[in-house]
């Protein structure tokens, strides 16, 4: 507000000088509507300034307003979760390690079929609600089969063939998880059975929709610094954007691709130290930096858990760790949250149990 008072006692001042010395002439209005316009000029950056700053605090306030939301979403999603399913229940689901025990379970409880009919102006949605079920169970539903096909995509007269699990109890609410599904479109049928971990495949054992990524080592070791777009840095005390995880490791530590890829770009500078970025699937980056040493080439093809580098203490740092950064899109993700935009593999033994077990499942959709 004083740079803009000042501006106007300034112009106020010309105008009374400019007053007192008028003389109409041709010369002097051309002169006097010149400097009135870059006075404006003048003003008008100032407010913008101004309209900055103010823009910028209230953006704070809503980052702040915004991770408050965020906590109490999560908290909701959480209670909205609690309210459709015992988690207890599907705890005990995965922790299932064979055929057998699979069976054994289903004794337990009991399997149940829905089928869902697309009728002309109508939608899977409207049709699920239609027959019965909840908000969270369609939810899951389109979670498990949008990966194979768009949901625009889906005509009339088209057919979901769900199978749950519901828990033998004498609660009135359902407890119910959903195993597996079976879409006939047109000519075109599609198939997605969960797994033990949670996560649903194909009748191959495939999911395409998310890229493999091993987030074990972010479980390993301790994070030192966090993802912050509002981090006091340690060295120069200003606020600069952290964007990704310090993880604390002894210099040496090897240092694995989280994903299959392939590696752009490798260096040195003063604040990343020797570094090395890889370029994976469906717009996704990774970086790693403070290395001590690069022990793969620019172009060269690598594969998830192969070594890369060994992590040290290089560029502008306060002590030993790795900095790991992923970018979607060109945009950077908090490593910690981007986990659940990626997908665990099956392994073979899982794989094995996933076969038997699908079988199962699909004897009932069939």
């Amino acid at each position: 507000m004083q740079e803009v008072y000042c501006v106007y006692k300034k112009i106020s001042l010309f105008l009374n000088l400019l007053h007192l010395n008028y003389i109409v002439n041709f010369y002097n209005i051309s002169i006097f509507f010149i400097k009135i316009i870059i006075f404006t000029l003048i003003l008008s950056s100032c407010n913008i300034e101004l309209k900055e700053k103010k823009t910028l605090f209230n953006r704070i306030i809503n980052l702040k307003k915004n991770d408050q939301l965020i906590n109490h979403s999560k908290d909701d999603t959480k209670y909205k979760k609690n309210k459709n399913v015992n988690f207890q229940f599907f705890k005990n689901f995965m922790t299932i390690k064979n055929e057998s025990s699979f069976i054994s379970f289903l004794s337990n409880n009991t399997l149940f079929k829905k089928t869902v009919y697309i009728q002309k102006n109508s939608n899977f949605f409207r049709s699920a609600r239609q027959i019965g079920l909840n908000l969270f169970d369609i939810n899951t539903a389109i979670q498990a089969i949008e990966w194979q096909i768009s949901f625009h995509k889906i005509h009339p007269n088209s057919t979901f063939d769900l199978i749950f699990l519901k828990e033998k109890t004498n609660s009135k609410k359902n407890k119910n998880i959903l195993l597996g599904i079976k879409l006939n479109n047109i000519d075109k049928t599609y198939y997605s059975i969960r797994a033990m971990n949670g996560n649903f495949y194909d009748i191959h054992g495939f999911n395409t929709s998310k890229m493999n990524m091993n987030f074990l080592f972010l479980k390993k070791y301790r994070i030192s610094s966090s993802f912050n777009l509002h981090r006091i840095h340690p060295i120069t005390h200003r606020i600069s954007r952290h964007l990704g995880v310090d993880l604390a490791m002894p210099q040496g530590t090897v240092v694995r691709a989280t994903s299959n890829g392939k590696v752009i770009k490798t260096g040195f500078n003063k604040i990343s130290g020797f570094y090395v970025v890889l370029k994976h699937f469906n717009q996704c980056i990774t970086k790693y930096m403070h290395l001590k040493k690069i022990l793969v080439k620019i172009n060269q093809d690598v594969q998830i858990n192969q070594k890369i580098a060994l992590s040290g203490n290089s560029g502008r740092t306060t002590g030993p760790h790795l900095h790991y950064e992923i970018w979607i899109n060109k945009h950077a993700v908090n490593p910690i949250y981007a986990q659940s935009d990626f997908i665990e593999p099956l392994t073979d033994k899982k794989l094995t149990l996933y076969f038997k077990i699908s079988k199962i499942i699909l004897s009932k959709l069939k």
